[in-house]
């Protein structure tokens, strides 16, 4: 007896890991639309008689059938425009879980007794989703660009962009568009500062340096 309770609690405690493995992404319907097939379908009718089967008058043609896609946001790092398999089948927005099955893809709709049901659904197109934080980094990424080369007289001056270090006279250095603050410092001269604004190409700065004046 004692034994069959221990695994009973092996059972109940493995239960909901295998749950999760069974649906093992989260979707979020993001929206959903009403498409019609422009394609169609055909199909034929037909009844039963001493002759055998027949078929009745009237009873071919093409039929256009409309059915909700949805479009969903998966956790595997991919967005989806689904089509359901029996067109009653309808999701609402929410979170789900899911799996991938082949080119099908299968929601769990939650019941009242915490069971699901299969609802399947056709894949009709799939893309890698695009988040906020990957269209940010696109867009710096094609932003414009300037090549800065900074000379100074005398050369081997410190360069600082914007307060950071970033090497020394002569050097060519790559700018993001926008304004920049531009420094040049040498030990025994006054600083050189110019402030920059960068919409892309080639900028060609001259640093002339001033000895300072000795302390009295």
């Amino acid at each position: 007896m004692k034994k069959m309770f221990c695994l009973f609690l092996l059972a109940f405690a493995i239960h909901p890991l295998l749950a999760k493995e069974n649906w093992p992404l989260t979707v979020k319907v993001l929206s959903t639309k009403n498409i019609e097939d422009p394609h169609g379908s055909f199909h034929l009718s037909w009844f039963s008689s001493n002759a055998g089967w027949s078929q009745s008058s009237g009873g071919a043609g093409w039929s256009h059938r409309i059915a909700e896609h949805a479009f969903i946001e998966s956790s595997d790092g991919n967005s989806y425009e689904l089509q359901p398999k029996n067109p009653k089948d309808m999701l609402i927005a929410g979170t789900y879980k899911a799996k991938l099955e082949r080119r099908d893809l299968e929601i769990c709709e939650p019941k009242d007794n915490g069971n699901c049901r299969d609802v399947k659904f056709w894949v009709v197109a799939s893309a890698t989703t695009v988040t906020e934080k990957d269209s940010k980094a696109k867009t710096a990424d094609n932003a414009p660009q300037a090549s800065v080369a900074i000379d100074s007289t005398p050369p081997g001056a410190d360069i600082e962009v914007d307060g950071a270090f970033v090497g020394n006279t002569p050097s060519t250095v790559p700018l993001a568009a926008g304004n920049h603050q531009i420094a040049v410092k040498k030990k025994g001269f006054v600083d050189w500062s110019r402030t920059i604004t960068v919409n892309g190409g080639a900028i060609h700065l001259i640093a002339e340096l001033e000895q300072e004046t000795p302390k009295q």
